[in-house]
């Protein structure tokens, strides 16, 4: 089982990686870049797969384990698509929600994935809100239509505290990024994507510990 799984996860993180690179380039102005290296292809394999396994470990076949190979696809696709074509597709985005909603309803029930998908609704209109006043402050686009849209993902995926906790996260954890790109290039775009994903992610993995952290400040 532990051979088949890894093998599983190895062939999903070079899907992966293929999807990043490949899928940005049907969206039309989009120009091809110099292909991943195969050494980061097995690298992306290889940490899916070890990923995997550990969930399987923990979790089981549970809706912790598959959740968490469903967030980790994003993750890589995301991180991938975004810091190499500064683009998050559409389609990911919604097949991953896809996917968690049928897994709520599943696992749990018809409330639940209600309240998910509330959840999603009211952080996009936090994250809309967010771009539009940074517009009028910067006179630019603070924020891409992708990582608007990334927001009601992170919402169905996480609730609305921990949604909430993982933008907060995710700007703090961009900042130093985003301070170093215009001192060294003012014109330069900064990729948000990568840094969402990646906070939903952290607060995915150890959300019992966020949420102990949201009760005790309020």
């Amino acid at each position: 089982m532990i051979i088949t799984i890894f093998f599983i996860g190895f062939i999903l993180g070079l899907a992966y990686s293929l999807i990043g690179e490949k899928l940005p380039l049907l969206v039309p102005d989009v120009v091809a870049k110099e292909d991943n290296s195969w050494i980061l292809n097995l690298f992306i394999g290889v940490v899916n797969a070890l990923i995997m396994l550990i969930s399987y470990y923990y979790y089981g076949f549970s809706y912790e384990f598959f959740s968490s190979l469903i967030v980790t696809a994003l993750v890589l696709i995301i991180f991938i698509s975004d810091f190499k074509y500064m683009i998050i597709l559409d389609s990911p985005l919604l097949i991953g929600g896809i996917f968690i909603l049928i897994l709520k309803y599943y696992y749990f029930d018809l409330k639940t994935m209600g309240l998910s998908i509330l959840s999603g609704l009211l952080l996009f209109l936090l994250m809309l809100l967010i771009g539009i006043i940074g517009k009028k402050i910067f006179k630019r686009e603070a924020l891409g239509g992708g990582d608007i849209k990334l927001a009601i993902l992170i919402g169905i995926i996480l609730g609305f505290r921990l949604g909430l906790v993982s933008i907060i996260l995710s700007s703090l954890i961009a900042l130093p990024y985003a301070l170093a790109s215009l001192m060294l290039n003012k014109n330069k775009e900064v990729p948000f994507g990568p840094f969402l994903i990646g906070s939903m992610a952290i607060v995915f993995l150890f959300s019992d510990k966020f949420m102990n952290l949201i009760n005790f400040l309020t």
